[in-house]
């Protein structure tokens, strides 16, 4: 299982490190993408991955319905810094956080610190009506 290149998330998500790997799995497997775009130095990131992903509920949804996009803000694929161009273009502070379907379409996003129990309950509404 790929691990995410900065973080532990305690075994919680396949964690892919390109935009097409990350589709073709979301594809294959019938899951959405999440996308986490941050850089090692950043506390925000960490707190992300390594606290909130593993929490039981959000590794549940995360495990049973994405793959993971661990994107380098410091050299993103072009594909993935157009979404956050386009859907995220206020952004202003890491993590930038998004997610798409299998395609690469945009489903939601945010920045910065991230709330568990937002982040919970945004994953049950992107998951909603999800085999």
């Amino acid at each position: 299982m790929p691990r995410h290149p900065h973080f532990d998330d305690r075994g919680t998500l396949d964690w892919h490190e390109h935009w097409d790997d990350a589709l073709a799995a979301a594809r294959r497997e019938g899951k959405l993408v999440f996308i986490e775009m941050g850089r090692e130095a950043c506390g925000n990131c960490r707190t992300l991955v390594q606290s909130v992903v593993p929490r039981p509920r959000v590794a549940e949804l995360l495990k049973k319905h994405f793959v993971g996009l661990a994107a380098d803000a410091d050299d993103p694929e072009p594909q993935v810094l157009d979404l956050g161009m386009q859907h995220l273009s206020d952004a202003t502070m890491l993590p930038f956080v998004m997610f798409t379907d299998a395609e690469g379409n945009f489903l939601g996003g945010g920045h910065g610190a991230v709330d568990p129990g937002r982040f919970e309950r945004a994953l049950e509404d992107l998951t909603r009506g999800l085999a």
